[in-house]
């Protein structure tokens, strides 16, 4: 089949045009795999699909990596001159000198850390101590001005023309990323080892109290990017997935609790959760839904531990994992796909999702609205999460991370639950601490009431 047009690349993987006529589900393996640079092949060998969201895949190579360096010392000078000049010609000159300014306050912090990493002298044992003082302190000054900068090129982007916002992400890119590229949450988001920025691993860095990174700067720029306004979010809507859980678990009735977690990722409320709960007094059935095989064998070996020491195998819970897609979900094809949507994802108490719907386009975003819908009981509900977009962040994911979200606001939100039948008893907007991502909230036709 092919060509796929790429439509993102990193030395591990890719992310491409999904083809129209062919199905490929998370784990279908690419044979005789080829990346083609005009009629030129620069990459042969064989690759396994991740991620399926959409119009878009992502893949990972499997039989080598891709010199990604060796093709930029390829591309000519003239080609480098050529888009030099365009941005030069496109982007206003006051914006370039902003982001210009944002690399100079990167630069400024990595001097100020690299020269306090070379005078520490002191006892080893206090080595985290100084740290966390260093950062706290560099967040409350340094930190107001970096992220203010961001937020003003985001202001600034609003009038870009399309051939403008191309050439501004590549020229933001060149500029900032050499210097993010220490830490580690930046670094994964951008390069996209899985084909798509927020896999599993990205999101357990944004609650990790384990700095890590290149070097004490590395460690200072994932505090940095702990402290972005949507990573306080990210971090305050699994507040609000674990309540979702616990109200569902602890309801009145008979039989056995069952709860759907759509793209669940690393489950870190699930985690948490069943780390806390009580005993039960009703048998609880998680499905976990996610189309990355590594994210469920982190959380299987995580929930295993939590069941066997916390609660010694006693509690009544039983996990179900499923290697599955949207699309799978929309359009079955094999016996395996018809047998999930009919079988395993029916008679639901709750179905949420907390990151999905900030990548599905406003059609597939709807009709897997009525899809969930259709496969509560009565009384059940459904919890789905969109991020706001946030001038702090939102601009650096676009421009620098290549990390692009439909962000949506209360009444568009609402609008992909126009048309469900029959008619839900509630339908409402629930939010995070934060303020910044919105939970469409719904319960169907014949249960209690949840508060929104």
């Amino acid at each position: 089949m092919g060509p796929l047009q790429v439509l993102d690349l990193s030395a591990a993987g890719f992310a491409a045009a999904s083809p129209e006529q062919v199905s490929l589900p998370p784990g279908s393996v690419l044979e005789s795999f080829e990346l083609l640079l005009g009629e030129r092949t620069i990459w042969s060998g064989d690759a396994v699909v991740v991620h399926l969201s959409g119009e878009r895949i992502g893949g990972r190579f499997t039989s080598g990596v891709l010199d990604l360096q060796h093709l930029r010392v390829g591309a000519t000078l003239e080609g480098r001159m050529s888009l030099l000049r365009e941005q030069s010609g496109q982007l206003p000159a006051e914006w370039r000198a902003t982001v210009g300014d944002l690399r100079q306050l990167l630069e400024d912090a990595r001097n100020e850390v690299e020269e306090f990493e070379r005078a520490e002298m002191g006892d080893p044992l206090q080595r985290l101590d100084d740290e966390g003082r260093l950062f706290e302190g560099l967040l409350s000054n340094w930190g107001k001005d970096y992220y203010a900068a961001i937020a003003r090129l985001h202001a600034m982007s609003s009038g870009l023309d399309k051939r403008a916002v191309v050439l501004g992400r590549a020229y933001a890119s060149s500029m900032l990323m050499p210097v993010l590229m220490a830490c580690p949450m930046h670094r994964r988001a951008y390069e996209k080892p899985l084909g798509y920025a927020g896999d599993y691993r990205t999101i357990e860095l944004y609650f990790t109290r384990e700095l890590v990174g290149d070097g004490l700067f590395g460690r200072f720029l994932h505090a940095v990017g702990q402290n972005y306004g949507l990573s306080h979010t990210v971090i305050a809507r699994e507040g609000v997935a674990r309540a979702a859980v616990r109200a569902a678990a602890e309801a009145d009735g008979t039989g056995p609790v069952r709860v759907l977690a759509l793209a669940a990722g690393p489950a870190i409320e699930l985690r948490r959760w069943l780390d806390e709960m009580e005993p039960l007094r009703r048998p609880l059935e998680l499905i976990l839904l996610d189309q990355d095989r590594a994210a469920h064998e982190t959380v299987h070996r995580h929930l295993t531990r939590i069941l066997l020491e916390r609660h010694r195998g006693a509690s009544p819970v039983t996990v179900q994992y499923l290697h599955s897609s949207v699309r799978q979900m929309l359009k079955p094809v094999s016996p395996d796909d018809h047998r999930m949507v009919a079988e395993t994802l029916a008679d639901l108490d709750l179905v949420y999702s907390m990151g999905l719907y900030d990548y599905l386009p406003d059609p597939v975003a709807a009709s897997l609205t009525r899809l969930l819908y259709s496969r509560l009981r009565a009384g059940g509900r459904l919890l789905v999460g969109n991020l706001v977009e946030t001038p702090d962040t939102t601009w650096l994911m676009e421009y620098v991370l290549g990390w692009s979200l439909v962000y949506r606001t209360e009444e568009t939100l609402l609008h992909l639950a126009d048309r469900l039948t029959p008619a839900p008893s509630q339908r409402g907007i629930t939010r995070d601490a934060t303020g910044r991502c919105l939970f469409l909230d719904i319960t169907s036709m014949g249960g209690a009431l949840h508060p929104v």
